[in-house]
């Protein structure tokens, strides 16, 4: 089977063949090198022979005829292998709606070799402008010659689409009868980025977002884009994106006629028509924009990236206040322990009094049994150590706030009991006071630290006027900006207060004299703070992020662009040489530092309510249980003065009460039977109402009758006498 196809390829090598097989296997394993050959021509005798001799070169082969129907997409598909040559035998019918559709489906590009064979055609009538997909990243060989010599041409373009000519440049000839190729210029360095780099002087469409009215001529744009400053309705990124386009095109030698759109993103409606700048860039409208994209999933299928260096970071910024601390950590008096620390602090002031009095109670009776032996020893002992119960709170009162003890307890459990307790006051107190000292002279940590609790603070809050904010609150659904518009944006705003939307130049004083939040992107924000604001007044600032994701930036281009390779490798290169790491730095100031050790606050009134409530409410609620103790006291001795009678009421008194009860129940029971029958019928409200008026009736005699049985007990007597005289003022208010 071999033997036979090398005897047919040596009978074929002479036959009448458009095409060249010696130039042809010269340029596909010699010149560019590839692996995987397509061949589109009209002669079975061509397609045969060159197919034959590019298999003997260990070529994988794809032969298509341009008389018969085929379609380009299933021929150039991403399942070639490795590098692929795409030879083309021009002089065929076909050849015309063949480069068409390779333009249209962007065929023209660094993973494809084209080679045209063409003997009489002209070059421009080959390539006219409507193959607008003949860039700087076209690897197109065309030959032509005469009877004695094939010339090998390299052709490219600035851009078809912008009317940019053809450009020519001659790789070698090829003698036909000593079928020697000489090579003039190396075909690598002739589509090397190196020999393309030269635009001279082309105009490239350019698209930028400046959220401004009447931003309509190039000369505008490019005066607004070009201050070093910040303007209104122009986004940071796109001022850093413009200077990287400025090293672009003092790189390939270009200009750029700008078009400005308002807003960056959108559809039209339902449909799938993009708005903005992205729709401008998807429609290949503009071939470089002057501005960055968010990474979306959806875009990596409409979109190139050839750069990401800028980071998006927006926040609220604010200055704190005292007022602000949302954690209770300004002066607060509560604030050095937790919850859980106050009521073991609690429970162990209260257990050591109850061990002290159980001392005391235990010493007492140790001292009577010794009074019968030594009495007078014993009296005298037993008066020096007399103390109440009171005394001995008071005393270890005294002892945790560190104000000393007198007298001072003489007997050993006592003492031990003492020194315990000073030894816990010093560890609490010196742990306490450290703590609020730390809090009123540290200044991390204070504030609203999430977007949640700037909702809930007192802030007022504002944004940046640039067109991503005002589609946030459009389309976003979320519902922290669900919250964040209704509590904090749609309340009407006075003329001297900071409006919803507002420029970072005015929105800097409101927010050094406090109680404002401003969003929008830091680095436009820092020069204005560090000229504005003074030392303490940097150390106050705070910003909270997360109402807007931090991202980096993909610098963008039409899908498949004839640009994409080219700038590619050129921001690597610039990348590599610091030129983007120097606009950087120029463009993404870093936060002004704060150069003060540390800053006081004051502690506002909120830090103390505590302390004086805990004052306040301790000195109430032992005032109003001793006013209760003693109007208690002395209602009990009246009554046992006055109504001493009460103490003689018959003992059946007390059993017709508890039968009464019984009765009660029984009655209650019969009440709602009743009810629900006389829902049924049609004498529902006169029956009902009858009997509503016994039941009452007799609940009250059953109450009258169980305070009675109240005032027979001491201890409940004055309870008894006070629910009595509310049970008379109710039966006047009924009668």
């Amino acid at each position: 089977m071999y033997l036979s196809v090398l005897i047919l390829s040596y009978l074929l090598q002479f036959a009448n063949c458009a095409i060249d097989t010696a130039l042809l296997l010269a340029y596909t394993t010699g010149m560019v090198k590839v692996s995987n050959t397509v061949m589109f021509a009209c002669s079975q005798q061509d397609l045969v022979s060159n197919s034959l001799a590019l298999m003997q070169s260990n070529q994988f082969v794809y032969a298509a005829n341009t008389n018969s129907s085929f379609d380009l997409l299933t021929i150039l598909t991403r399942k070639n292998y490795m590098k692929t040559a795409v030879v083309v035998d021009t002089s065929c019918a076909g050849t015309q709606e063949l480069l068409m559709a390779a333009s249209a489906y962007r065929y023209f590009n660094k993973t494809y070799q084209w080679l045209f064979w063409s003997m009489n055609e002209q070059l421009e009538q080959l390539l006219p402008l409507e193959l607008d997909y003949v860039g700087p990243n076209a690897q197109l060989t065309y030959v032509n010659g005469t009877a004695e010599y094939y010339m090998l041409w390299d052709v490219h373009s600035k851009g078809r689409q912008l009317k940019s000519p053809l450009e020519l440049h001659l790789i070698g000839s090829y003698a036909r009868a000593t079928k020697q190729l000489r090579i003039v210029n190396d075909i690598a360095e002739l589509q090397s980025i190196k020999h393309r780099s030269q635009f001279n002087a082309l105009v490239l469409r350019g698209a930028s977002v400046i959220d401004r009215e009447n931003i309509t001529s190039n000369a505008q744009i490019e005066a607004i884009l070009a201050r070093p400053t910040k303007d209104a309705g122009v986004a940071a990124f796109i001022k850093y994106h413009y200077e990287l386009l400025s090293l672009l095109k003092d790189r390939f030698n270009f200009t750029v006629n700008f078009r400005n759109s308002r807003g960056w993103a959108g559809r039209l409606g339902n449909s799938s028509f993009r708005l903005g700048l992205l729709g401008i860039i998807q429609r290949n409208e503009a071939d470089i924009p002057a501005s960055g994209s968010f990474n979306r999933i959806n875009r990596f299928a409409e979109f190139d990236t050839i750069h990401q260096s800028w980071k998006f970071e927006t926040a609220f910024l604010f200055r704190f206040t005292p007022d602000l601390d949302t954690h209770g950590k300004s002066g607060n008096f509560l604030a050095p322990f937790s919850t859980k620390v106050w009521l073991f602090t609690l429970a162990t002031i209260i257990i050591i009094n109850l061990i002290w009095l159980l001392l005391e109670y235990i010493n007492k009776r140790w001292h009577a049994q010794r009074q019968q032996q030594q009495q007078q020893q014993a009296t005298s002992v037993a008066h020096t150590h007399r103390s109440n119960w009171t005394e001995r709170i008071l005393h270890i009162f005294g002892a945790v706030c560190q104000q000393g003890m007198e007298p001072i307890p003489k007997d050993l459990p006592s003492r031990s009991i003492v020194v315990t307790v000073f030894l816990f006051s010093v560890v609490m107190y010196n742990y306490y006071t450290s703590s609020v000292v730390g809090g009123l002279l540290s200044s991390s940590d204070q504030g609203p630290a999430s977007v949640d609790e700037i909702i809930a603070s007192a802030l007022k809050i504002s944004f940046e006027d640039i067109g991503y904010y005002k589609v946030l609150f459009k389309e976003n659904k979320s519902p922290i900006v669900t919250q964040l518009i209704s509590r904090k944006l749609s309340a009407a705003r006075s003329a001297s207060e900071l409006g919803v939307y507002g420029h970072i130049e005015d929105a800097i004083p409101y927010l050094k004299s406090g109680g404002y939040a401003f969003h929008c992107e830091v680095v436009d924000a820092y020069p204005v703070i560090a000229k504005l604001f003074d030392t303490n007044e940097i150390c106050d600032l705070r910003e909270v992020s997360g109402l807007m994701e931090v991202d980096i930036m993909n610098w963008i281009v039409h899908k498949n662009s004839q640009y994409t390779e080219l700038f590619k490798i050129a921001m690597c290169a610039a990348r590599e040489a610091g030129l983007v790491e120097r606009v950087l730095r120029q463009r993404q100031m870093k936060k002004p530092q704060c150069q003060s050790l540390y800053t006081v606050y004051p502690v506002t009134i909120s830090g103390v309510t505590s302390a004086f409530l805990t004052l306040l409410g301790v000195y109430f609620m032992l005032n109003l249980c001793l006013l209760l103790l003693f109007i208690f006291w002395q209602f009990n001795k009246f009554i046992k003065k006055h109504l001493y009678w009460i103490d003689y009421l018959p003992a059946f008194f007390y059993t017709y009460v508890c039968l009464g009860f019984g009765f009660y129940i029984l009655l209650t029971a019969l009440w709602i039977w009743v009810s629900f029958m006389c829902a049924r019928c049609s004498k529902r409200h006169s029956n009902l109402q009858a009997l509503s008026s016994f039941y009452l009736q007799y609940v009250r005699l059953l109450l009258l009758l169980l305070l009675l049985l109240l005032l027979k007990f001491n201890y409940v007597r004055p309870a008894g006498y006070l629910l009595l005289a509310i049970y008379n003022l109710n039966c006047y208010k009924v009668k």
